[in-house]
């Protein structure tokens, strides 16, 4: 909580719960993060689902909600997701909307894959 409440005071976005219609669980969460890689600062779109809630579709919909969000208030022209190279999941769900890689670089000591996504093409 308190790093979501520094990300928010200083604009640097943060993660919303994700909550079941249905059941009112608690499955994990999404947001717009804004991230330095590579020594540029980018707009993220981060996603993390409780492992019970996995494959229920939860990532790929609040990820492209976040998408449609900021192309459509004109926050940003690109949005990029950083994904560990082995996280077929997380991959198919950048995929699913639109999305494909950039690049491959290390981010806090792991190899990824830089996704992207622009206004332009989504």
């Amino acid at each position: 909580m308190n790093r979501q409440r520094w990300r928010y005071e200083n604009g640097k976005g943060g993660a919303l719960a994700l909550i079941d219609k249905e059941s009112h669980a608690l499955v994990g969460w999404c947001g717009l993060l804004i991230q330095e890689v590579d020594q540029s600062e980018v707009v993220e779109v981060g996603y993390s689902i409780m492992p019970d809630h996995w494959g229920k579709g939860y990532a790929t919909e609040a990820s492209r909600a976040c998408i449609d969000h900021a192309f459509n208030h004109a926050w940003c022209e690109s949005i990029i997701s950083i994904i560990q190279v082995d996280n077929i999941e997380s991959r198919r769900v950048a995929e699913k909307n639109g999305m494909t890689i950039s690049r491959e670089t290390t981010y806090h000591g792991n190899e990824v894959f830089i996704y992207v996504i622009s206004k332009s093409g989504s």
